[in-house]
């Protein structure tokens, strides 16, 4: 029974369903369906991993280093879900926690993960705030001294009555052994996992298992009589040595700390209070009101606020505070504030140490008060939005590695590690505005708020900008015009006496570091000559540290701002506006090239300065982003304005050379021959340098899409310049962007960078130019194979692999998509330059015959000009539902000999795929895509904006395709566009394919506009009787294609004659016969019929000899049949339609004699395919092959086949070298050598003399080679 609860327990829903379908909207999926079965998937994880406590994740610091190899793409922070006692498993997304096992996958925006935890597991003992070991992420195992072995300090020298004392030994450590404890000299205090040892009082806790008591014992507590007596100074240096961190650090460092924990300050206006970190306020204080349930209530994410509770045994909510009142009370004895529990750490006392250790202290309450004030925290990022400031950015963890100087290998590391190993001289490397000054305002900010142990070792810590500073000043100047903002607080004398005497418990914060020669000297020799032993941590740009390398010890690195740190701080910004954020978020996912640019803080600054300036418009692309972080350099140097323009035009002119030339690397002659200064520090926010194992220095743009945004910026620049010189370099680098897949394919970026650059000159000749690309015919094999560029943006391959996919399967629908595209942006460009007129005639000259989509209607374009929709042929509307058409791969199963494996070279292997693996690919691809298209919502036409703002619509589509497929269905609102759009046309031809009772749907729009009607297509759909009967109401009807179906449409066939304009009759029934005999006797007196394409079983019915013979307008007419009655008559019914230029012949009823009886007779042909027929005679062969020659307008000839016409293939030939229009000839397994010489012949001397070379397609027969 409590395994069912417990399973049940475990099925949870994380996803706020109520949120979807917004979601569904902007993804155009179903959400909710997706939401569900990303829990089925969720759950059965679940169900797979281990479940109970684990003892092993108890610490906090342990859970957030777990999340190293977490995925950065994450709306939930790693600090976020450790301190809710979560720790990453490593499947998938999965977080557990260490406590209660709950399992999370999913990270919403909306609720945080501690929510989360208490919604499923409320019962969860960590939430309670029960003892179950949680080791906050800044504590540490140094406890302060309990007075419980007073009086019993003899009686615990005994081991046994040690050992005795572990009876209630916590359940989270009994994997470590209380015997080893004891034998060390520890008793259990009895307060959570905390020991004593008897001899020194030293205690020690957070215990894990694998943890050495004498090796802690004696690393925190060396000077131990019993540890001395148990253990040779030898061994005891060897522990010390060993130790992980802490180097030159004792217990004694935190027992007699002068820190203590801030509390929530006085505004000075009526009872306001104010948090000094999260800034949040309450006022109307009651008598029994607490403090910190309503700070914890308010302001829960007050970081301030969750690292006070990390300290007090890890309690994350507000259940029960009674621990943190304890901690906010401490009394001078817990943190030994008197002189005797400092006389340990600083030299003996005497009159003259009094004074300075009493001017120690003052000052560091007057560095704790700067600290906090919100002077120092605030700092204003950008000077346009004083709402964006660096306590936006401390609540975030930076991404950070921390590497050796003796050392090439780096190793991720948390801030914990970091504070663990501060030690000597370390510096911290980072790009331009990666978070330097924010990493160290936040160290000196957790020493101040007295909630971070780890630095309480740390009496004094010094946090100076070295921007700020004159080469002559003193330390004590530079601290008291920084910090005390006092005049003569501390003087020199007195300064050094206590950087002296404390040596290590000094911690220095040097921001902004240049390079030595810029700094004063004072600073110079704190560095060079640190015979003090203070800890300094120098903030320092990457690869500027090279003149203070030789004094590190520790390097430690800023890599990239992750992603969730973007989401935690658009979160803590736009709380009020979180749709904004969702679809933010839902973009970079998609755009997975893109998400690479929050690299840095100032990335997202920049965003969030555009959001809060224009908060209508809340842009979420690539380009917002980078046109927001120039203008932030710009707002960041307002006094080097013109410095900061050339830089990025220099800049944009490298990114412009290296684009062309796939060059995403440059060298210092690169940089020089653009007119690149690397010492000037703007360079440095736009370019990074790597010099890591490398002779020379390499340097790279801060992603590749800023390379082409910044190449496309100073592209327009070139093309807008007034000089001849600029504008010819510009044409130059536009002109190589020759073709249309160049365009929208390979640099699609940079094109789309372009037209979000206004410019009036660049304008016209960018859209000019680009519009002339929409009939190139560039090979994308050449492209793909041979383009290093793609090697950068694989989602651009991946693009053109879709490309080109289309292109193979139907070349029409890949050029209307590359015109859409190109048309799209030129307007784009026109618009944003303010050069309409001016690139009117090009668009105008583009437009004429194109059939392009129905979305470009809703450019500005057909707005202002609706006059220049009479140039289109036709505009393509295309509906499809979720259906998706499975192949039959059983047609392969015939082509394929499987009576034996071939042989094959064992070095030509990997050329061969195995067909039962391939058929496996291939199902599982239809698998996912019948998913997908399960999950994807009916996208109905968008007719939102552009030409459908117009009333009355003068002007009118010349022609409407609609093209329906995948089952699709039709709703109300469906219906309504319909309407609307069918009553823009002027002609409609509706292509219907496997869509049943769509038409029947669409009924009312027909009825509406039925005159308009000109074609109707179904293909692998039957037709009702209704819809029969619907398509018999269209009077305007030309063309009719019923195909694919075996359904004869009988009320359909019966009534041709009711339409009057039919032109075209296309009937793929070819399991059916007799079906002409359906055909009414009134609709042969039509003589309308232009096109007849005809594929029937058989037909006995003399009907369709005399619709040919009422034809006199035919000029295509297809057959492919098993059997007609009348041959004979049909050709001499085709003889007379003089018009004919197309005849095609597929099946078994063709006879040789009458067809070329009747060949002469057709003096218009242009396209002859008599593929796969059969001429067994040479007589009849001959006779077809001389009458070839007179056919002077043939275009295409697809040959038959058959012993006759091998026989006289070469005078086939022969006669072709008439046929001065002939551009596609196909020969099928007719060759001999002479014929194949004939054919190199023909080729050689007439046909490549042509100006369009004609198309061979020969197919030989390998059983006669």
């Amino acid at each position: 029974m409590a395994a069912q609860e417990a399973a049940q327990e475990d099925r949870i829903s994380e996803f706020d369903f109520a949120l979807l379908p917004e979601l569904s909207a902007f993804l155009g999926i179903d959400a909710v369906q997706f939401a569900k079965e990303m829990e089925e998937g969720f759950q059965k994880e679940r169900e797979k991993m281990q479940k109970g406590f684990n003892s092993h994740m108890r610490s906090e610091a342990k859970r957030l280093k777990s999340f190293v190899t977490y995925e950065h793409y994450s709306s939930w922070t790693p600090q976020e879900m450790a301190a809710a006692g979560f720790y990453f498993t490593g499947v998938k997304s999965g977080i557990q926690c260490f406590c209660c096992s709950l399992i999370l996958f999913g990270a919403g925006i909306h609720r945080l993960p501690i929510e989360l935890h208490k919604k499923f597991r409320p019962r969860c003992e960590f939430l309670l705030g029960k003892d179950v070991g949680n080791v906050g992420k800044y504590d540490i195992r140094v406890k302060n001294p309990e007075n419980m072995l007073r009086g019993d300090k003899a009686r615990y020298q005994e081991d046994r009555a040690r050992l005795e004392s572990f009876q209630n030994w916590p359940f989270y450590v009994q994997a470590v052994s209380v015997r080893d404890l004891s034998a060390a000299g520890f008793v259990f205090t009895g307060k959570r996992d905390t020991v004593q040892c008897f001899s020194c009082g030293g205690c020690l806790g957070n215990w894990e298992e694998g943890d050495d008591p004498w090796k802690e014992h004696a690393k925190w507590f060396p000077t131990c009589e019993f540890l001395q007596s148990k253990k040779s100074s030898e061994e005891i240096a060897q522990y010390i040595q060993s130790y992980k961190g802490f180097v030159g650090v004792t217990g004694e460092h935190f027992v007699n700390s002068w820190v203590k924990r801030e509390l929530p300050m006085v505004s000075g206006m009526k009872d306001i209070v104010q948090c000094f970190f999260c800034g949040g306020c309450m006022e109307n204080w009651k008598e029994d009101d607490d403090p910190l349930e309503d700070h914890a209530k308010y302001f829960p994410n007050c970081q301030f606020l969750q690292n006070l509770k990390s300290c007090a045994e890890g309690i994350p909510d507000d259940h029960n505070h009674c621990e943190l009142s304890e901690l906010t009370d401490t009394t001078s004895e817990s943190y030994g504030e008197d002189s005797a529990a400092v006389s340990s750490v600083v030299p003996a006392a005497a009159q003259g140490e009094a004074q300075w250790l009493q001017e120690a202290k003052n000052l560091s309450e007057q560095l704790r008060e700067s600290y906090t004030s919100a002077s120092f925290r605030h700092m204003c990022l950008l000077e346009a939005s004083p709402s964006l400031a660096t306590d936006h950015l401390l609540g975030c963890d930076l991404a950070l590695a921390l590497k050796h100087i003796s050392s090439p290998v780096e190793e991720p590391v948390v801030l914990p590690e970091v504070f663990a190993n501060l030690n000597s001289v370390m510096c911290v490397e980072g790009e331009t505005s990666s978070g330097k000054t924010v990493l160290l305002k936040k160290i000196a900010l957790l020493w101040a708020s007295g909630c971070c142990p780890l630095l309480n070792r740390f009496q004094l810590v010094f946090y100076l900008s070295l921007s700020s500073t004159r080469l002559d000043q003193g330390l004590a100047t530079i601290i008291c015009d920084q910090l005390l903002k006092t005049e003569g607080s501390v003087t020199e004398t007195c300064l050094r006496n206590i950087i002296e005497q404390l040596k290590n418990q000094v911690l220095f914060l040097l921001d902004d570091y240049r390079e030595m020669c810029s700094v004063p000297q004072v600073i110079e020799k704190l560095i060079q000559k640190n015979h003090s032993r203070s800890c300094l941590l120098i903030g320092v740009h990457t690869n500027r540290a090279r003149d203070i390398r030789r004094y590190l010890d520790t390097i430690l690195e800023i890599k990239v701002f992750p992603f969730y740190n973007t989401m935690y701080l658009l979160r803590k910004l736009f709380s009020h506006d979180m749709s904004c954020v969702r679809k933010f978020m839902v973009y970079f996912r998609m755009s997975e090239n893109l998400r690479g640019i929050h690299k840095t803080p100032l990335f997202v600054t920049s965003l969030c300065a555009n959001w809060l300036q224009y908060p209508l418009n809340e842009a979420i692309d690539g380009v917002a982003v980078f046109k927001s972080y120039i203008e932030c350099l710009f707002l960041k140097h307002k006094s080097k304005a013109e410095l900061v323009r050339a830089t990025v035009s220099s800049c944009g002119e490298l990114g412009l050379k290296g684009l062309f030339s796939s060059c995403f690397e440059f060298s210092d002659d690169d940089l020089t021959e653009a007119g690149i200064d690397e010492r000037e520090g703007l360079v440095s926010c736009l370019l990074s340098k790597f010099t890591a194992q490398r002779l020379r220095p390499v340097y790279q743009f801060l992603n590749p899409a800023f390379q082409e945004f910044l190449a496309g910026k100073r592209l327009i620049e070139l093309l807008d310049s007034d000089r001849q010189e600029d504008q010819d370099l510009g044409l130059s680098y536009l002109k190589r962007i020759n073709s249309s897949v160049t365009a929208v394919g390979l640099y699609s970026t940079l094109v789309n960078y372009l037209s979000c650059h206004p410019s009036t000159k660049a304008g016209p000749k960018i859209v000019s130019h680009l519009l002339h690309l929409a009939d190139s015919k560039e090979s994308l094999e050449i492209i793909l194979k041979n383009n290093n560029y793609l090697k950068h943006h694989p989602e651009i391959s991946e693009k053109l692999e879709c490309m080109r996919s289309v292109w193979q399967v139907s070349p029409e629908s890949y050029f209307s998509i590359i015109s859409n595209q190109l048309l799209s942006l030129a307007i784009k460009i026109a618009y944003q330059s303010h050069t309409v007129a001016a690139c009117s005639p090009f668009i105008l000259q583009f437009l004429q015959g194109k059939t392009l989509n129905l979305d470009v209607l809703n450019l500005p374009y057909f707005f202002d000009h609706p006059e220049s929709l009479l140039l289109l042929r036709s505009i393509q509307v295309s509906i499809r539902g979720n259906e998706v058409h499975t192949l039959d791969l059983s047609v392969l199963e015939t082509c394929i000999d499987k009576s034996q494996a071939p042989t094959v070279d064992q070095d030509c292997v990997s050329a061969f795929e195995s067909v039962s693996a391939w058929k496996q690919d291939i199902a599982e691809k239809e698998e996912n895509i019948k998913h997908f298209q399960n999950l994807r919502l009916a996208k109905l036409p968008d007719i939102s904006s552009g030409y459908w703002h117009l009333s009355p619509k003068q002007y009118k589509i010349p022609l409407l395709e609609v093209h329906v497929s995948g089952g699709a269905t039709v709703n109300q609102e469906m219906l309504r566009v319909l309407t609307v759009v069918f009553s823009a046309s002027q002609c409609i031809e509706l292509h219907l394919q496997n869509s049943g009772e769509f038409m029947a749907g669409i009924s009312p729009a027909l009825e509406q506009s039925k005159n308009s009607v000109t074609k109707c297509s179904v293909f692998c759909l039957e037709l009702s009787m209704a819809e029969q009967e619907l398509l018999l109401t269209l009077p305007a009807l030309e063309s009719l294609q019923v195909l694919g179906t075996r359904q004869v449409p009988g009320k359909l066939l019966t009534n041709l004659d009711k339409f009057l304009c039919l032109k075209e009759l296309s009937v793929d029934l070819h399991h059916q016969q007799n079906v002409f005999a359906l055909i009414p006797e009134e609709f042969f007196n039509l003589h309308h019929m232009e096109k007849l394409l005809i594929q029937i079983s058989a037909e006995y019915s003399p009907k369709l000899v005399k619709l040919i013979q009422n034809s006199p307008h035919l000029h295509v007419f297809h057959l492919q049949c098993n059997f007609i009655s009348d041959f004979e008559s049909l050709m001499t019914a085709l003889s007379s339609c003089k018009k004919l230029k197309e005849i095609n012949f597929s099946g078994s009823f063709f006879t040789p004699i009458p067809f070329v009886t009747a060949l002469p007779n057709f003096i218009s042909l242009k396209i002859l395919s008599l593929k796969n027929q059969q001429f067994p005679d040479k007589e009849t062969s001959e006779k077809f092959a001389y009458t070839l020659g007179s056919l002077n307008n043939l275009e295409e000839l697809e040959l038959p086949t058959g012993d006759g016409i091998q026989q006289v293939a070469k005078l086939i030939i022969q006669q072709c070298q008439h046929l001065q229009f002939l551009r596609i000839l196909s020969l099928c397994q007719i060759l001999d050598d002479d014929s194949v010489m004939e054919i190199g012949e023909l080729a050689l001397y007439k046909w490549f003399q042509l100006a369009e070379k004609p198309v061979l397609v020969l197919k030989f027969s390998l059983a006669k080679c």
